[in-house]
């Protein structure tokens, strides 16, 4: 299994064969996401906060010292101390549905130290079980088979707030990378 997935990783595979095998993910995956629950203990501030964290800051000197965060209308700005302007950026769909349903955590200053620890669980059916491999933290690893290929998938999620019911299966949008041949693998 691990020699086939080397090989996988070092990509023998030439464009048509990646698109076939890109293709089976994807679908994979729109038939996985659905059978995925997990409860989440996180509120929409700490869910705010850190999606401030995960974001692509403008200047990357500003993704370590930020302490504090607000927003007003469609930005975001980031501060070091809650008076010293950092930064400003667009925030992103997942904020703004944050901030639409939560409307009291727009122009307040958050701390970055706000942020609670996850502590939910996976709610997973038997078939799920019976994969799982390993489990920790956020994240899930399960065995799966891929045409021929029997591999190892790392699930883990960012927010697991997108795996309740609370937010809609089909508002998920995923993108499917594969490395591509322009990489040079050395030992």
């Amino acid at each position: 299994m691990l020699t086939e997935f080397g090989f996988l990783a070092v990509l023998t595979l030439n464009s048509d064969e990646r698109e076939i095998l890109r293709n089976e993910i994807d679908e994979w995956v729109e038939c996985f996401l659905p059978k995925l629950e997990r409860e989440s203990t996180r509120e929409d501030k700490c869910r705010l906060v850190a999606s401030v964290k995960r974001h692509e800051f403008g200047d990357y000197n500003h993704a370590r010292p930020w302490g504090y965060c607000k927003f007003v209308g469609n930005t975001g700005i980031i501060f070091w101390e809650e008076n010293i302007e950092l930064e400003r950026f667009k925030t992103t769909p997942f904020q703004r549905k944050i901030l639409r349903r939560n409307p009291t955590l727009e122009n307040v200053i958050l701390g970055r130290f706000e942020i609670k620890e996850e502590t939910g669980e996976w709610k997973l059916n038997d078939e799920l079980k019976n994969k799982m491999i390993s489990e920790g933290g956020e994240a899930l690893i399960i065995l799966e088979q891929f045409g021929k290929l029997e591999t190892a998938v790392r699930i883990h999620v960012f927010d697991a707030f997108l795996f309740t019911t609370k937010f809609g299966q089909n508002e998920l949008k995923w993108r499917t990378h594969l490395i591509s041949g322009e990489y040079i693998f050395r030992e």
